[in-house]
């Protein structure tokens, strides 16, 4: 038994980490390789069809390839074992490359955008022309061809079981909407000769671009942060942890994120009904097994206190 100042109190830490399949790592490098292939494409395309919105969109797949691939390296380096350098493991890192992404594709649309904005004002003034203008048929044939690619990959992503690979596919299924906007747009422009339909059509799918990554840096960093996760309530794990016979009180939660998926819970447990070692590992067990199963925790460290400890809540 310790002072007041020499608490032995006794810990207990459980943690895994989900394996990730070959499978997983395929559905990655088909990703990449379609959208780093495609932006290639896209960039010549733009180039070729004067279309800022081709051009924009090229931008974009730059920075999904990036994401993708940022991703993918990660998920084989997260098949890494916690070492001495990495106590939790290397998951953390994947928000670092999201956080890197987010400001790519942030600064490649802004970019975009402003060039977009500057010529719809060029258009719209007295002597306003884009001189060559956007060739409509060569806008029309890329868009088609990135519905049909940005299709075939989130058809072959909706078999991924990890949460990344869900979040991928619905990702692309995004890009392939911003596809069919460009369609759209380009047949309007083959039959009216309209051609402010291509830099309104930058700005939009700037704007779109925009709206979204900010969603996600905004997460990124509050997990960053170390922000509770938003789905861990600590009122309601106190109450299931409190209906474990034989615990007192619950104090110093702490609940932060690895990377979105995996949850780590930090706690102390006041057991004031026994000091018996066998008792002490069952209870403790009761409560790792509610904080994994019931709160998705994959990193679970608790700390005992004991009622002849005299702990300081």
């Amino acid at each position: 038994m310790g002072s007041p100042h020499q608490h032995h109190h006794h810990h207990g830490h459980h943690h895994h980490l989900a394996g990730n399949t070959n499978q997983g790592s395929k559905y990655f490098a088909l990703a990449f390789f379609l959208n780093l292939g495609f932006a290639l494409v896209e960039l010549a395309g733009g180039y070729l069809t004067q279309s800022l919105a081709i051009t924009a969109d090229a931008i974009h797949d730059f920075g999904d390839a990036l994401s993708i691939g940022c991703a993918w390296g990660l998920e084989i380096l997260s098949r890494r074992a916690r070492d001495d350098s990495f106590h939790f493991g290397y998951r953390r890192f994947s928000l670092f490359a999201a956080l890197l992404s987010g400001i790519v594709i942030t600064a490649g649309s802004l970019g975009i955008g402003w060039k977009a904005a500057v010529r719809v004002y060029d258009l719209f003034q007295p002597t306003g022309a884009i001189t060559p203008p956007p060739v409509a048929l060569g806008m029309m044939a890329l868009a088609i061809l990135g519905v049909l690619v940005n299709g075939g990959a989130a058809w072959n992503l909706r078999k991924g079981a990890t949460q990344s690979e869900k979040i991928l596919s619905w990702h692309l299924l995004e890009d392939l909407f911003g596809w069919v906007i460009v369609l759209v747009g380009a047949i309007v422009l083959h039959f009216t000769g309209w051609i402010w339909i291509d830099p309104l059509l930058a700005i939009g799918l700037s704007l779109f671009v925009l709206w979204n990554v900010s969603r996600h840096l905004k997460d990124t960093v509050y997990l960053l942060l170390q922000g509770r996760p938003k789905d861990f309530s600590s009122q309601a794990f106190i109450k299931e942890v409190l209906a474990v016979p034989g615990v007192g009180s619950i104090d110093r939660i702490k609940a932060w994120s690895l990377d979105g998926e995996r949850t780590v819970i930090s706690a102390r447990i006041h057991l004031h009904s026994t000091e018996n070692k066998a008792d002490i590992e069952t209870l403790k067990g009761q409560v790792r097994h509610i904080a994994e199963h019931h709160f998705g925790a994959t990193d679970i460290t608790l700390e005992t206190c004991l009622l002849s400890e005299h702990c300081t809540e």
